[in-house]
């Protein structure tokens, strides 16, 4: 961290990729839309695989972990859901979409209430 408590370029390291993941995440939804399975079955892979990496390198910080993990259900769960729609394989891929949706709504529920306790107990 630098003296005005922003992050470093060092800090920051990571950055860059945060970007070529919103690239991949929309280039994997366009294709989507537009219906080009190979494409967007493709995507999946490198979407996923760079989630996970950004949520390996800001690990250590329970709020950026709570929501990297959320964001990495969030693009599982929505590939999943693409794939069904593509591969007409919604009654078996769809409740688990379902379910990893629900699993990033808990993990950020319990990060939020770790909070909002956390700051009662220190203004006590």
């Amino acid at each position: 961290m630098e003296n005005n408590g922003t992050p470093s370029a060092k800090d920051r390291a990571w950055h860059p990729m945060e970007y070529a993941h919103v690239f991949l995440w929309l280039v994997k939804d366009m294709c989507w839309a537009q219906g080009w399975k190979l494409a967007g079955t493709i995507m999946v892979i490198p979407t996923i695989v760079v989630a996970i990496i950004l949520t390996w390198l800001q690990r250590f910080q329970s709020v950026t972990l709570a929501h990297n993990v959320a964001i990495t259900l969030w693009i599982t769960s929505n590939s999943l859901w693409m794939l069904a729609e593509f591969y007409k394989q919604e009654e078996i891929l769809k409740p688990v979409s379902t379910a990893g949706f629900a699993l990033g709504l808990m993990v950020l529920g319990i990060q939020y209430l770790k909070l909002l306790t956390g700051n009662k107990q220190k203004s006590l």
